[in-house]
């Protein structure tokens, strides 16, 4: 009995003509103000009023304020407007494993489609199927969640199979969508001079995706080339 009387005594000192209460301090500035820690074991519950129960929120949900004198609220992240990474990809191979691909031997390389090769991500360092699907043996991603994604791929062309007189021409490299039609989102083509052994491009693409369509990663040079070490992410721009 004396313990419960300690302890309400201990919650009621401090109290001011305002009812403000104050733990560890002579000049609470809130109706409850505690200088110290604070453990809470079940729920945290916002809002209501004095006859409703505050929420407690839902897994997953963060506490936002809603400004002075407003309750703050449970959500989510994604209803901010953020942009959440959806996969992260390397490619740590080269491709072919042997020899090179083709050329298209002329240019412009935006008229040699039938040469472009897709640029595929051995490597998926993460990946959220809610959103996005991934075939590391096409290439194609493919869209479960429509909205607006972000695309970026760094990539890289080896030329140094090719002998002297026979690296010079024009890369390109391109975000392509493929169904429900074929599609060019975003592309960079780059000249280069003879015995550039190696080519680097880094692009980005943000675009509306509805459930269903695919995309992927095309390349191409003039001369004989292979697809190396490279990598890629993928952001969801939350509605």
């Amino acid at each position: 009995m004396k313990r419960t009387l300690s302890y309400m005594a201990l919650f009621v000192m401090f109290s001011n003509a305002n009812a403000q209460v104050g733990i560890e301090t002579p000049t609470p500035q809130n109706t409850l103000h505690v200088n110290g820690s604070l453990q809470v074991v079940k729920d945290l519950n916002v809002g209501g009023n004095a006859k409703t129960k505050g929420s407690s929120g839902n897994r997953g949900e963060v506490l936002m304020s809603n400004g002075a004198g407003t309750a703050p609220s449970w959500t989510t992240i994604e209803s901010q407007n953020f942009l959440k990474v959806i996969f992260v990809g390397n490619k740590t191979d080269i491709n072919p494993a042997t020899g090179s691909y083709t050329g298209t031997g002329s240019n412009p390389v935006s008229t040699h489609e039938s040469f472009a090769k897709t640029y595929i991500y051995n490597v998926s360092n993460k990946i959220d199927n809610a959103y996005l699907k991934y075939d590391s043996t096409t290439g194609i991603f493919t869209v479960v969640k429509p909205g607006f994604y972000n695309v970026v791929p760094y990539i890289t062309y080896d030329l140094s199979l090719n002998g002297n007189g026979y690296t010079a021409g024009t890369a390109k490299s391109s975000v392509q969508k493929v169904s429900p039609a074929t599609e060019t989102l975003a592309s960079i083509s780059t000249g280069h001079g003879e015995r550039t052994l190696t080519v680097n491009h880094n692009l980005s693409s943000i675009t509306f995706f509805n459930t269903g369509d695919t995309f992927r990663i095309r390349c191409v040079y003039t001369q004989n080339f292979r697809l190396s070490a490279g990598n890629i992410h993928i952001s969801y721009l939350t509605p």
